[in-house]
């Protein structure tokens, strides 16, 4: 039998009994899908259908169910959603599943903020001294003193600065390497120095310029060196990266999320993560994975622009599986620093940060060369980009092309956007330029940013997408995983609500609309990596792709959006659903997760931590000061 007839007898069982339309004649089948809200993202507002019917894993029809065809010869299986939410399903537009998420789901974590990861939930943790004790506990945790350990997390902002000597007194001879919360620096103990034998010497002069010796600290290119050389073996482990994609794989399903994009594949060794990578969604099938190549391969490999893009054009017919596909012409390069490094390139001066320092991945003179080349080629670019010294430096560059080079819908793509202004997004929109935003900047930033790095002014501005919605430029979510969850309800949250990590709502006028987030996390987001003709919306001819939610993001208020849960997925005809959410279980009826100490506030709309929201609504920490404040009295 397969899944998609499993799955559907376990539906019928649980939400109710199906039926068959027509007779089965020939053994084919379709499967027609009602009985709930389904959206298809399709056009300028919400649209609903009555039903949708998939036939080999592509919808043959949306519509009313008064224009099902009656005259299919094989049967038709109906899945009654009994009141769940169809939508087209989740897409991720710019993560890294394997050379990121899976190395940090696959090691340790001691980050800023709390994780919430499939096998283990690891709190948030500040202050210096907090931080090294976390990280001798994971080294007291291990059982082998001869085995690497990666720790995923640090930010100077919350964790203080981080010396040799300090890292060297709580790890001791065991190897270790700390991985920054931008994943673009590492830290490496004098242990870990000696087994992959680095050296002075190791980089060229200009990589060297991103590299503090002192500290083992290596940043940007230097560390993109270091990785792709002396640490590839650990970079390449495969049985650590199996672990990783395991996870990787609860993830999207846990997230409702059936398609992700990876921009500058691969970011270590080809060869490994493709393998990895294969294995993995194979196993799962369920999500489909888009590759796009880009600077950190051809930067390692010291290849030209001419023998890297014969390389790349070689992909979709040496690589491409039911699963994975390599996205011809188009390639991603690099502009200014990470923005969790506070090396991002701003107009104005750091604030109260006399270390912070801007950086250029790749300076703008060499980076508008890579860029007229590909632009000359035809292909679609994607540009990191962080801060709004590097976004008006790449409009600027963008500018010249078109009037040296002149193109229609180029589709020319700026990912992350953290600073930028109103006139900035109007010689985007000018330019034919589109957006792949991370807002969670926002959430898990603002407030430490205001203090130092960026002032209030700025960090409360960060990622202020309305002024591209409202200028009719098609704006994608994206979480960049592990630089947020890649939970992208969460991500269309933070992007209407604009609240921060203190619960703060800032700049509220930069919110966007609900049907604008869900754009960015459906049909923009495919749009993003040129997959909207096949995925993204639901209509007749695309991939039967969907999410499937217990409540409807249009039907909820906005506050509450990050927690309607997940029921399952349905890849291309294929149904993968998660455990029923029952009372008494993990979750209750409202999706609050008990365990985890939360509670529904009908006040706020949402699951609550009780102590979280006495500390930020200011009442009492008690069960009668939380039944008082959340029973919704004026």
């Amino acid at each position: 039998m397969t899944n998609k007839y499993l799955l559907s007898l376990l539906l019928a069982t649980l939400f109710g009994s199906g039926s068959t339309l027509g007779g089965a004649t020939d053994g084919a089948t379709q499967t027609l899908y009602h009985g709930g809200d389904i959206i298809t993202m399709e056009g300028e507002t919400p649209a609903y259908v009555d039903v949708v019917v998939e036939r080999g894993g592509k919808i043959v029809y949306a519509g009313s169910r008064a224009g099902v065809n009656r005259d299919f010869a094989g049967s038709t299986e109906e899945v009654d959603l009994q009141g769940m939410t169809l939508m087209p399903g989740f897409i991720e537009p710019h993560a890294h599943p394997v050379s990121i998420g899976a190395f940090i789901l696959a090691n340790d974590i001691v980050a800023p903020h709390e994780w919430r990861m499939p096998h283990h939930t690891y709190p948030g943790v500040s202050g210096k001294g907090n931080y090294l004790k976390a990280v001798k506990a994971v080294i007291d945790s291990k059982q082998s003193p001869d085995r690497t350990v990666m720790i995923w997390g640090y930010h100077k902002s919350w964790h203080g600065e981080l010396s040799l000597a300090g890292l060297d007194g709580v790890t001791g001879d065991v190897p270790t390497i700390i991985w920054q919360r931008s994943t673009h620096e590492i830290y490496l103990n004098s242990a870990a120095a000696r087994k992959y034998q680095i050296k002075r010497g190791d980089l060229a002069p200009e990589d060297d310029a991103q590299a503090d010796w002192e500290n083992y600290h290596f940043w940007e290119r230097a560390y993109q060196m270091m990785k792709g050389t002396k640490l590839a073996p650990f970079f390449g482990d495969q049985e650590m990266l199996r672990r990783g994609m395991e996870r990787i794989s609860e993830v999207m399903l846990n997230n409702g999320l059936t398609a992700m994009a990876e921009p500058s594949f691969p970011n270590s060794v080809f060869d490994i993560e493709y393998q990895v990578l294969k294995e993995g969604t194979e196993k799962a099938g369920a999500y489909g994975i888009y590759l796009i190549a880009g600077f950190p391969e051809q930067f390692v490999r010291k290849m030209s622009n001419e023998d890297y893009e014969q390389r790349v054009d070689s992909f979709p017919a040496n690589y491409d599986t039911r699963y994975i596909k390599f996205m011809p012409k188009q390639f991603k390069t690099f502009g200014d620093g990470a923005i969790y490094s506070l090396a991002l390139q701003l107009r104005e001066p750091f604030v109260n940060c006399k270390d912070c320092h801007a950086e250029w991945i790749i300076p703008p003179e060499m980076g508008e060369q890579i860029f007229s080349y590909w632009w000359d080629q035809g292909y679609k670019i994607h540009i990191h980009i962080t801060g709004d010294k590097a976004y008006e430096t790449y409009l600027d560059i963008v500018e010249r092309a078109m009037q040296r080079n002149p193109r229609v819908d180029h589709r020319t793509t700026f990912h992350h956007v953290g600073l930028f202004d109103a006139a900035l997004a109007q010689r985007t929109a000018d330019l034919g330029v589109e957006i792949s935003a991370n807002p969670y900047y926002l959430w898990a930033l603002a407030d430490k940013y205001a203090a130092t790095g960026m002032g209030a002014v700025r960090a409360q501005s960060m990622v202020a997408l309305r002024e591209f919605t409202e200028r009719g430029v098609p704006v994608s979510l994206h979480s960049d995983f592990a630089m947020a969850p890649a939970d992208p309800l969460l991500l269309a949250w933070v992007a209407i609500n604009r609240q921060i990590a203190s619960g703060a709502i800032v700049s509220p006028r930069q919110g966007i609309s609900v049907f604008d987030a869900m754009k960015g996390i459906t049909i923009t987001a495919a749009r993003t990596f040129g997959m909207d003709g096949e995925i993204g919306s639901i209509k007749a001819g695309k991939d039967a792709t969907f999410t499937l939610l217990t409540q409807n993001p249009f039907k909820v208020a906005p506050i509450t959006i990050k927690d309607i849960p997940v029921a399952g997925v349905v890849y291309k005809g294929e149904m993968k659903m998660k455990p029923l959410l029952r009372p008494g279980g993990d979750r209750d009826t409202r999706g609050c997760i008990g365990s985890a100490g939360f509670a529904w506030c009908e006040k706020t709309q949402t699951c609550e931590r009780p102590w979280e929201l006495a500390a930020s609504r200011d009442f009492a920490n008690t069960q009668p000061g939380f039944d008082l404040f959340c029973q919704n009295s004026p």
